[in-house]
């Protein structure tokens, strides 16, 4: 039977979803049969993905030359950066391609391609209406979760789409849609403090600003909000890896006292890291050794005589979206991803004849921030939305229509 391009991005989109729904609730680990049975559901999806993205390649003619090149660089040296990690060894394989903190993860600019066809966030919606959904059937699964210990940080990977329906407007949507976006948020919130993660507030918080920045009436001080945090986040980036993290959150607690858990990732990486590798990277597989890891795994077991749950002193992730991206490829991957999300948004909210693009710019520039503190890149549903948006950012038709043609077009 044939699939249509529209559907086969629709059943991919809805496979990565069920994924990460499988992989909280059953978390394997290893080889084994529930690792192998939930990953062909990302091994699909990346197919769907990767087979609709090939189909519509000649759409990126239509975003400037510069993006084009940078972004067909950036997908050369994700290359690269995975290939630097090949290994003979099946669990290299399975650790490399079946976790989306991994090679996966520096893929997934390739939905820029998606985010050519305005039409094509019907299907997103519908994907982010379907992640809802099963979380909300999540809640009868809570009960064999929730002790000993706090839950996951993977189950709230599908309710952190609501922070993106926030800021497009539930009141946009038609009125069965806005009832599961508003038992959502609640579910939203209490996963949130059933994680403990406090990134999800500060997220929220985030959407929240923008949102009341969007209710100023005036359009000169509405606008020039916008730029002062658009450029301020662009100078903060600048000052962290150039003054130092720490340097700076010392500055900080000066004006205002507040628990900074991030100082010892900024410092251990870059510390670890020699000049080559600062600029390309340790590779998809690539670790670091964490000072801080080993002393808090030996406190707990030698002075408190506890289990330790943590993780290894050898890490293969890093918490921070921008040191993850080091790490892994270096400044070349990170100075290519930042250019890629910083223009784009700043095409979409100052360039843009349309609410829509204008909400996508936003969006984009809040995990633009986020990930200077958290948001590490991953193959799921927010940075699959993330790229999407940067895609429809870069493409001036999308940003010349009027917010009748969107809606015509996108009918919600």
């Amino acid at each position: 039977m044939y699939i249509t391009q529209n559907k086969l991005l629709q059943y991919g989109l809805y496979s990565n979803a069920i994924y990460v729904f499988l992989f909280f609730l059953f978390q394997p680990d290893g080889i084994s049969f529930h690792k192998i049975a939930i990953s062909f559901f990302l091994a699909f999806s990346v197919c769907a993905s990767f087979i609709v993205c090939f189909r519509n390649k000649n759409s990126l003619s239509e975003i400037p030359k510069l993006h084009k090149r940078v972004f067909i660089f950036l997908m050369f040296w994700s290359i690269v950066t995975i290939t630097r990690s090949f290994s003979f060894k099946l669990q290299d394989w399975m650790t490399n391609f079946g976790n989306v903190y991994m090679a996966l993860a520096w893929f997934t600019p390739i939905f820029i391609i998606i985010g050519q066809k305005i039409e094509n966030w019907i299907i997103i919606f519908k994907s982010i209406w379907f992640m809802f959904q099963l979380m909300i059937l999540s809640l009868l699964f809570l009960p064999f979760h929730i002790h000993p210990g706090k839950l996951r940080t993977e189950w709230v990977w599908l309710l952190r789409p609501m922070n993106f329906i926030l800021l497009i407007g539930i009141n946009k949507f038609k009125v069965h849609y806005r009832f599961i976006a508003y038992i959502t948020f609640l579910v939203y919130i209490l996963m949130a403090i059933l994680t403990q993660q406090r990134i999800e507030f500060i997220y929220l918080f985030l959407i929240f600003t923008f949102i009341f920045i969007k209710k100023i009436k005036h359009f000169k001080i509405k606008r020039k909000f916008l730029k002062f945090i658009l450029f301020g986040s662009i100078a903060l980036i600048f000052i962290i890896f150039t003054y130092g993290y720490e340097n700076l959150s010392n500055i900080l607690l000066r004006i205002v006292e507040y628990q900074d858990t991030r100082i010892f990732l900024y410092n251990e990486l870059i510390a670890e890291l020699d000049n080559i590798e600062e600029i390309i990277g340790r590779g998809s597989l690539g670790t670091y050794y964490s000072h801080y890891m080993e002393h808090t795994k030996w406190y707990i077991e030698e002075i408190r005589k506890q289990t330790w749950y943590g993780d290894s002193s050898i890490r293969i992730t890093i918490e921070v979206g921008y040191l993850q991206m080091i790490l892994k490829g270096g400044y070349i991957l990170f100075l290519s991803t930042l250019f890629l999300m910083l223009s784009s948004s700043y095409l979409a909210i100052f360039k843009s004849n349309n609410l829509f693009v204008r909400n996508l710019g936003l969006y984009i520039l809040v995990l633009s921030i986020l990930s200077i503190i958290s948001f590490r890149p991953a193959f799921t549903p927010t940075f699959i939305i993330l790229w999407t948006a940067v895609g429809t950012a870069l493409n001036k038709r999308n940003r010349n229509m009027t917010d009748q043609e969107i809606k015509e077009l996108i009918n919600i």
